[in-house]
Parts: structure tokens; sequence; C-alpha cells
């Protein structure tokens, strides 16, 4: 029973710990899918500020044109030209809310791709442990090196 347990012992450790290596592999892939996804949703919210400053600009010349009409200087076209934005903010906030989702959900799906391949990673590092224990614990070291010494 002896020599059969370090072999096997010797089998699962080796195994175990190339299923590790895998899944730790695995877990980093979906850490750096998580990074690009972050950055991504840094880089939309950076775009949406500046967005925001030249529309707040663009208002602020509305107003202006605004101002200018009632004391009967600019055309009716103000009118027309202030409706239109406020539809294109609207949209725009709209566009920006579901890129965020679809960001965010995204990074959610990634840490929890990262969180099973950890635990595989962990489970796999045990079982390791165990058959290097075992392996220990039956000799394994000495017969080996008796077998192929």
């Amino acid at each position: 029973m002896g020599p059969v347990a370090s072999v096997i012992a010797a089998v699962a450790t080796v195994g175990s710990t190339v299923a590790s290596i895998n899944a730790q592999k695995k877990a980093t892939r979906a850490q750096v899918g998580i990074a690009q996804q972050q950055q991504q949703q840094q880089e939309l919210a950076y775009r949406r500020q500046q967005r925001a400053t030249i529309r707040e600009a663009q208002v602020r010349r509305s107003q202006g044109m605004a101002t200018s009409q009632a004391a009967g200087v600019v055309g009716s076209s103000v009118a027309g030209g202030g409706a239109a934005s406020i539809g294109s903010q609207a949209g725009s906030a709209l566009g920006f809310g579901s890129q965020i989702s679809g960001l965010s959900s995204n990074i959610t799906n990634l840490g929890i791709s990262a969180s099973g391949f950890q635990q595989q990673a962990n489970m796999f590092s045990s079982l390791a442990q165990i058959g290097g224990n075992v392996f220990q614990a039956t000799d394994g070291p000495a017969r080996f090196k008796k077998w192929f010494g």
C-alpha cells in the first residue's frame, strides 16, 4: 500500500498544482478585464464631463441670445435651438446611462468570474498540499530516490 499511495500522492500533487496554476491564470485574466472595463468607464465619464462643459457653454449662449431677442435684436430661431438643445441633452444622458450600465454589468460579471477562478485555484492548491503531505507521510521522497536515484 505504501508505494502505491506515494505514487498517487505524487500524481495528485502535480495535477493539483497544474490545475491551481491554470485557475490562477484565469483569475488574473479576469482581473485584467475588470481593470480594462474600469478604465473604459473612467474614460466615458471624462468624455461626458467634457460634453457637459460644452453644453453648459451652449446654454449660456442660448440664454444670451434669448436676452438679445427680448431686447429685439435677434430672430426667433433661438426658441427652436433651445428646444433642440434640451432634446440633445436628454438623449446624451440616456446614452451615457446605458453605457455606464453595460460597463458596470461587465465589471460585475468579470468580478464573479475572477472570484470563481480564485476559489478553484485555492481548492487545487489545497489538494496539492494534501497530496504533498501524504507523499511525505508515506516516505515518498525516499521511495522515489530508491526507484529513480
